[in-house]
C-alpha cells in the first residue's frame, strides 16, 4: 500500500476513533488505547521501576485522554497531544514517589567521556535497565532532560527545584551511567577473554 494512502487511512481511522471517544463509545476507547499502547508504554517504562508502575501510568494517562478528549482542538497532531498527557502523568508519578530536595548544590564538573568501545558492547535495552537503577529523582531529571527535551529551567518549574539542583541530578545521572556502562563493558571483556 502506498505510504500516502496508508497515512491518510490512519489519520481518517484516528479521527473516527476520536469522534467515537467523544461520544464515550467503549469500542473506540479500547481501539485508541491499543493504538497508542506500543509507543506510549515505552515512555512510561522510562519513569517507572517496573511493568506494574508503567501500566498504572499508562492507564492513568489514557483515562485523562478520554476525560479531556473533548478539549482536543485538532490544532496539531493528536499523537503529540496524547504524548504530552502521558509525559505529564509520568512526571506526576515520579513527584509522588520521589522527594525532590532543594538543598542539592551544583558545581560544574569536568565531563569525562566514555570510551567509544564501551558502548559497542552494550545494547539499548541494557542502557534502559541501567537508567532504571538510578535514584528516582535523578532518573526523572535525566529522562526529562535527555528524552523529553526539557530545559533545566522547565524541569525546575515542573518539579519545584532550582536550575542548579536539576543540573546536579543530570550530572549525577551521567556520572553513574558512565560508571555502570564502563563496569558492564569491562565485565563483558573479561567474559570474552576467559571464553
Amino acid at each position: 500500500m502506498n505510504q500516502k494512502i496508508t497515512k491518510r487511512f490512519l489519520e481518517t481511522d484516528t479521527n473516527i476513533l476520536i469522534e467515537g471517544c467523544r461520544r464515550n463509545e467503549l469500542q473506540s476507547q479500547q481501539r485508541l488505547y491499543r493504538l497508542f499502547y506500543p509507543d506510549m508504554i515505552k515512555i512510561c517504562f522510562r519513569y517507572a521501576s517496573d511493568a506494574d508502575g508503567a501500566g498504572t501510568i499508562y492507564n492513568n494517562a489514557m483515562l485523562k485522554v478520554f476525560k479531556h478528549i473533548g478539549n482536543y482542538a485538532e490544532e496539531g497532531k493528536f499523537t503529540g497531544w496524547v504524548k504530552t498527557i502521558v509525559i505529564n502523568c509520568c512526571i506526576d508519578h515520579c513527584k509522588q514517589k520521589n522527594a525532590f530536595r532543594e538543598s542539592v548544590p551544583w558545581f560544574p564538573e569536568e565531563e569525562t567521556g566514555l570510551r567509544p568501545e564501551a558502548l559497542d558492547r552494550i545494547s539499548g535495552k541494557e542502557i534502559q535497565q541501567i537508567i532504571r537503577t538510578l535514584p528516582g529523582a535523578t532518573a526523572t531529571v535525566f529522562n526529562m532532560y535527555v528524552y523529553e527535551g526539557f530545559t533545566h529551567k522547565q524541569i525546575g518549574e515542573v518539579l519545584g527545584i532550582s536550575d542548579g539542583t536539576s543540573k546536579w541530578h543530570l550530572s549525577e545521572a551521567r556520572k553513574q551511567l558512565r560508571q555502570r556502562i564502563e563496569q558492564l563493558s569491562n565485565n563483558e571483556l573479561k567474559i570474552n577473554a576467559a571464553g
